[in-house]
């Protein structure tokens, strides 16, 4: 399929485009689309997880021709329904089964954009990592008054950025919060996606979670059904709710975690310490660690110390 992006509004914008420019403004969009296919396909759009050629191959967007009258690149790639044919999607969002065929790298750049300027909390394709690259394409901007256009020659609706576009995605961006190391108790309660994806379900209602690299399907599939501490990175939406969790460590569960089994919208391994103090009654260990995290202590010790 073929895509145009005109650069408009700048004494640059002259039919020609510095090679420096090009090459800033092709990693922003294959980023922004790589992250755009990740949060689909795993829910999450930062680089991490388990990563093959044939996603890699079926991101390469082509320049094919460059036209004068401003600026107008004109790029070719290629719908997901021939690079991407048989290749299982996220079992928790089966409408991305139905919807991926039809879409390329570029249309999800542009889909990803529209999201954010008319952002919805229902909105289902964003989180802080996709929009920071997003705010990366600002940098393609070289005029305040430039008009950048992303066109498919009507089959979809142009997407028109100016540079004060950007203040808006920055703000939804702040909105969310950092990503953060947590240790959550639940149940283990669905194993999908070639037992790579997870429900944890705690006191508070279901988490999803992603198996990192350094896991094996069969490390967490003897826990179905079963209570499991375990200890990852939270990745939120904005509010603060957590949107998933990137699993990287699992544990035995003892009594004392059932105190992890809170979900939090957004507390450090700290903060859920802290709480887990006051909530107990009696005395406890948890005096000895509270206020030395971070430390040198790895999770496994912290654990330990709460026997």
């Amino acid at each position: 399929m073929i895509y145009e992006i005109r650069l408009n509004g700048s004494e640059q914008d002259n039919g020609k485009i510095d090679l420096i420019r090009l090459a800033m403004l092709s990693q922003s969009i294959t980023d922004i689309a790589r992250g755009a296919l990740q949060i689909r396909m795993q829910g999450f759009s930062s680089d991490r997880g388990r990563k093959s050629e044939r996603i890699v191959k079926s991101l390469k967007i082509k320049l094919s021709d460059l036209k004068p009258g401003s600026t107008i690149l004109e790029l070719e790639c290629d719908p997901f329904s021939e690079t991407l044919q048989g290749l299982q999607g996220d079992a928790f969002r089966p409408e991305v089964l139905n919807q991926l065929p039809h879409q390329t790298p570029m249309s999800l750049v542009i889909e990803s954009f529209k999201e954010a300027l008319d952002y919805k909390e229902d909105s289902s394709f964003l989180d802080k990592a996709l929009l920071k690259k997003l705010k990366v394409f600002e940098k393609v901007f070289i005029a305040d008054e430039e008009i950048v256009t992303i066109a498919n020659r009507g089959s979809i609706s142009d997407l028109i950025l100016k540079k004060k576009d950007f203040e808006k995605i920055k703000i939804l961006e702040d909105s969310i919060p950092e990503a953060q190391e947590i240790i959550l108790n639940g149940i283990v309660e669905e194993l999908k996606y070639s037992k790579l994806r997870v429900t944890i379900k705690t006191k508070e209602g279901s988490v999803s979670g992603v198996l990192s690299d350094e896991l094996e399907p069969q490390n967490i599939s003897k826990y179905w059904g079963k209570e499991l501490t375990i200890s990852g990175t939270a990745h939120y939406l904005p509010g603060g709710k957590m949107s998933f969790l990137f699993i990287e460590k699992l544990f035995e569960p003892s009594d004392s975690d059932k105190y992890f089994s809170k979900q939090s919208k957004k507390e450090t391994v700290e903060q859920q310490i802290q709480r887990q103090q006051k909530q107990l009654k009696h005395n406890n260990r948890l005096k000895e660690i509270v206020g030395e995290w971070p430390g040198d202590e790895s999770i496994e010790e912290i654990l330990n110390a709460l026997d």
